[in-house]
């Protein structure tokens, strides 16, 4: 497993920087997952952060200090991934790791206080923020995890109303008849103070959105083009997505020769972490660790990172001072065939 770019996922900014919409090549969704922003501030520096992925959880903490000599109040936001519900309810294959309006099962803690923050949903056409007209016809709550499709979920939407959205062409025909035409985005938000020359401490947990793809031979995979996440995704295409050194592509090998009758000896999983908006505190990371869990011994995990060294059975860990994040997580981990050798 060869190790280059580097990458985390905190931001503090308070205009949103949402991270983009992907789809499943093969049977479950994908979504890259952001981080928390907050408004940029010269005086809030981040002290340190841990950062756990694992094909369950993702559970981050981080420890904030205001260096400046006065109280600083700000709002707070944990944007989830945008959901473009015009695909329907299959073409994209979602996945969701839990059906509801809180789809990553978002945990907060804030100087280990458990917090609820509030949850915002908004609707964007075309650009346009359109949660207004799409609220009052009652049509926020159309969903792409509801059981029966979007035909089963307008009808209890108003006659007049819905046929309001067909007008402005937000419901139209599709994999469904009455296909949502807009963008929902979701984030959790809630007001922090960070007091003068004093830690806070935030924490949170949430699963993460897994692209799993059947392939036939790994050996095959060359990392030039997506693997667990868009059909036709052509993000960073000819370069090594998951930087998959020849260690890696020797241990995919000796799996494949010890079954030779087994078409299909590893399923892909990839996790996406945006880290690349975390450029809006003071100065860099004080001190940044992470840790990747690839799920079972016999899995093989391969991402682009200098200096992981195996810390157990399944784990591995990087510890970095001064650390400032350029690039994202694209991890990939080929997920041993279950009852195989």
């Amino acid at each position: 497993m060869r190790n280059r770019c580097f990458l985390f996922p905190l931001a503090l900014t308070t205009a949103l920087l949402l991270s983009g919409p992907a789809v499943a090549n093969d049977s479950t969704g994908f979504q890259g997952t952001g981080g928390i922003e907050l408004s940029a501030s010269e005086d809030i520096q981040m002290m340190s952060e841990d950062l756990r992925i694992g094909l369950d959880e993702i559970r981050v903490s981080y420890v904030f200090r205001n260096v400046g000599d006065r109280p600083i109040d700000t709002l707070v936001v944990f944007p989830l991934p945008d959901l473009d519900l015009s695909q329907g309810l299959t073409a994209p294959n979602w996945g969701f790791p839990a059906e509801g309006p809180d789809f990553l099962g978002f945990r907060l803690w804030v100087d280990d206080r458990p917090l609820a923050p509030q949850l915002e949903r908004r609707a964007f056409h075309q650009g346009q923020d359109v949660t207004r007209e799409i609220e009052a016809a009652g049509a926020l709550n159309l969903v792409p995890w509801k059981p029966g499709g979007y035909d089963e979920q307008v009808k209890a939407i108003p006659a007049a109303a819905l046929e309001r959205l067909r007008r402005a062409g937000l419901i139209q025909s599709g994999e469904d008849e009455n296909t949502p035409q807009w963008v929902l985005r979701t984030r959790y938000y809630w007001r922090q103070t960070f007091p003068p020359g004093m830690d806070v401490r935030v924490r949170h947990a949430y699963r993460p959105f897994v692209g799993n793809a059947l392939i036939g031979k790994a050996t095959d995979i060359d990392g030039r083009t997506a693997v667990g996440r868009l059909v036709g995704d052509e993000t960073g295409k000819g370069t090594d997505r998951y930087c998959l050194d020849d260690g890696t592509k020797r241990a995919l090998a000796a799996v494949e020769r010890r079954n030779p009758n087994d078409m299909m000896p590893f399923s892909a999983a990839e996790i996406e972490y945006i880290v690349t908006t975390a450029r809006n505190w003071r100065g860099p990371i004080g001190r940044f660790r992470l840790t990747l869990d690839k799920g079972a011994p016999e899995n093989i995990l391969s991402l682009c990172w200098n200096g992981l060294k195996k810390v157990g059975p399944t784990t591995f860990e990087s510890v970095i001072d001064d650390f400032v994040p350029d690039h994202d997580i694209r991890l990939l981990i080929f997920v041993r065939t279950k009852n195989q050798p």
